[in-house]
């Protein structure tokens, strides 16, 4: 994988501006509107986060999977082959077999997976011409990790942060903005609820958190007390710190406003009893045009 996002084809072929963007969804649009279109991402990032999960996935292998996917042909043929190509871009490769036997488990009540090996291996090839071949992707994760250290976040805030951009792939994030400023605007989320200018944190370093993420405290500008318990505070001005980031701050704004944005949609999505017979319905029209 590439060692600089700007330098990978992730970086040169996949940061679109919003106007590249909608007009690659123009098609689309013409039948549904940009709600239904945030309602089919969290259902289809549902679906491969279920079959993630059955497989036994990484979540970096679901957020690659979540990354590629693309419309205009059977949903979950898209979502199949997406994760069996996924697995393969991450270097955790599962059989194809194991794969459409998971999607048969997770859509037995959804009309079911009519689909064997060689279909899937088929729309691997499209999937990878639509791709242009440009496999490497750069997630947020390992960005958030080290802006975690710096700021000496508490374990309960990174984890916080880390299902943040978990859910940031239910949107188009990750084709608009660089995953570093993504993880600065998961990580600013989480801190910003709670108010004030200082952040501070008293706990005892953990070896994981419950994401694998280590969070050992700031190492330039922070405050450190040893107290008996072994102990240490790390306090540094929020503010003070997002400012020296090298990061557009209008951008963190603007993730922060989509964010929630989408959690103000995924309330309604999930109070909506009829949910399934919506998301049939936006499907039919996207699939007949």
């Amino acid at each position: 994988m590439a060692a600089n996002f700007w330098a990978s084809s992730h970086g040169k072929q996949w940061l679109l501006s919003r106007q590249q963007l909608q007009e690659s969804r123009k098609e689309d649009l013409k039948y549904i509107n940009t709600l239904e279109m945030m309602k089919v991402n969290i259902w289809f990032a549902k679906l491969m986060t279920d079959l993630g999960n059955n497989i036994g996935v990484r979540q970096v292998i679901i957020a690659t999977a979540l990354t590629n996917s693309y419309r205009g042909t059977d949903p979950y043929l898209v979502a199949a082959t997406c994760m069996y190509l996924a697995c393969k871009i991450e270097e955790s490769p599962h059989h194809i077999k194991s794969v459409i036997a998971e999607m048969k488990t997770v859509t037995q009540d959804k009309g079911g997976f009519q689909y064997e090996n060689h279909k899937v291996a088929e729309m691997e090839f499209y999937l990878l011409e639509e791709l242009n071949f440009n496999m490497i992707v750069f997630h947020p994760y390992r960005a958030l990790t080290t802006l975690a250290q710096d700021l000496g976040t508490k374990n309960e805030d990174v984890q916080r942060a880390w299902f943040i951009v978990n859910d940031t792939y239910k949107t188009d994030m990750c084709l608009l903005y660089p995953p570093y400023v993504i993880a600065a605007a998961a990580l600013y989320l989480p801190i910003a609820l709670k108010g004030g200018g200082q952040y501070g944190d008293n706990s005892t370093s953990n070896d994981n958190s419950a994401q694998g993420v280590v969070t050992r405290g700031a190492k330039k500008g922070a405050t450190n007390d040893a107290n008996n318990n072994g102990e240490t505070t790390k306090v540094k001005d929020i503010r003070q710190w997002f400012a020296l980031l090298n990061v557009d701050l209008d951008q963190i704004i603007d993730i922060v406003q989509e964010i929630i944005s989408l959690y103000e949609v995924w309330d309604e999505y999930n109070k909506n009893n009829k949910k399934h017979q919506e998301i049939h319905g936006i499907l039919q029209r996207l699939l007949k045009k």
